[in-house]
């Protein structure tokens, strides 16, 4: 009976390993800054009804995303999100449409530790017109597979105070 049931222990731990090694990743690891750039671009566009397993696996679970808004007396109002706050939003809106195109960026990197900071335009539709534009910085950690976002500071650019000259392509 023992040895039926180590048997079984064995059998289960296999399959188990196989059925793991079968399921792909949600998306592709970020093997340098500029990747994780390009793999956040191809998850946070589209429609609200897509997957959102790539943009959480491009996060720390600990990480927040930070938006700065204008408020209605012209004060900076921040909006702080963890990572299921940030997809949920999209999963409550799924025929809203995002599409967000990086205009420049730049990575500097020391080590396991980067910044990317990037300007961007943002879209109704893949051709639709520029509806708004702003700027984001990652701050990145390489956790010995892949880059990660720990944190995001976003703010859409206020009217009438465009994006200063360095931050434009």
């Amino acid at each position: 009976m023992r040895c039926f049931n180590s048997l079984r222990v064995i059998l289960a731990i296999a399959l188990t390993s196989s059925v793991h090694a079968q399921t792909p990743p949600p998306c592709p690891a970020a093997h340098d800054p500029a990747d994780f750039l390009q793999i956040w671009n191809d998850a946070v566009i589209g429609p609200g009804s897509r997957s959102h397993a790539c943009t959480l696996s491009l996060l720390t679970p600990d990480a927040r995303i930070t938006g700065v808004l204008q408020g209605k007396d012209g004060k900076p109002e921040l909006v702080v999100e963890t990572p299921q706050e940030f997809v949920a939003w999209y999963q409550q809106h799924p025929t809203e449409t995002f599409w967000e195109r990086t205009t420049h960026s730049t990575i500097t990197v020391y080590e396991n530790v980067a910044r990317v900071t990037r300007t961007y335009e943002v879209r109704a539709s893949s051709t639709g017109p520029v509806t708004s534009t702003g700027i984001e910085d990652f701050q990145l950690i390489f956790d010995g597979t892949s880059w990660r976002a720990f944190s995001m500071l976003w703010q859409d650019a206020v009217p009438g105070k465009p994006l200063p000259p360095s931050y434009l392509p």
